[in-house]
């Protein structure tokens, strides 16, 4: 299964329109232990990335990319702005010229995402942050995309990724604001770990 640049463009309108059906439970999990404003955030830029996407075509993947993650550089306040536009920028960076993915450029992808994430953030396993998420979603698809197709590994791939996702629940956050409750960040699910994941299961419903 090859993914296409139109494919790329319309997993994006999808995340859009996802994270407006989220939006009210974004925030809410925000308000527990953050600024309370990561779903407006998310909601609003990649709201302003389905607009720019919809103006026309673009048939390279990696300018699919940089543009998105540009527009959410300059849409989203605070660490997530930086974090979700870097990494999405280095991620077009590296996929630039291609108009189609197989499963490898695909892991190569979220990869060079999570790779961003962790240099920009310093943030590992364990932190109570969306690289919980990522980290092992991708080091699953790096393995899995060997021996299965792409939808299949991209499947148990999200499985570790949901995992992680609620593994944060019972962590102390180590990192950004929610960093400042220490022990009262326990018991809260980290936002950031939970968008991430909301995305990945938006791309993994487009490949079924």
């Amino acid at each position: 299964m090859d993914i296409s640049a139109n494919d790329i463009r319309q997993v994006m309108i999808d995340i859009s329109k996802m994270l407006e059906n989220n939006l009210d439970y974004l925030t809410e999990l925000d308000a527990k232990i953050g600024d309370g404003d990561h779903g407006i955030n998310m909601t609003n830029g990649f709201r302003k990335i389905r607009e720019k996407l919809e103006q026309g075509k673009i048939d390279d993947i990696g300018e699919i990319l940089i543009t998105t993650g540009k527009v959410l550089l300059n849409e989203i306040g605070g660490a997530m702005g930086p974090l979700y536009g870097g990494g999405f920028v280095k991620a077009g960076t590296v996929l630039k010229g291609k108009t189609s993915m197989d499963k490898h450029d695909i892991a190569t992808m979220f990869s060079e995402f999570l790779g961003s994430v962790k240099s920009l953030g310093g943030a590992k396993v364990g932190d109570k942050t969306m690289v919980d998420t990522l980290e092992p979603f991708v080091i699953s698809l790096k393995d899995q995309v060997e021996s299965k197709e792409l939808a299949e590994a991209f499947q148990v791939a999200l499985i570790e990724a949901k995992k992680g996702m609620e593994s944060t629940k019972d962590m102390v956050s180590h990192i950004g604001r929610s960093s400042r409750l220490l022990e009262r960040s326990k018991g809260h699910l980290d936002v950031g770990s939970v968008s991430s994941y909301l995305i990945l299961e938006t791309f993994a419903k487009h490949l079924a």
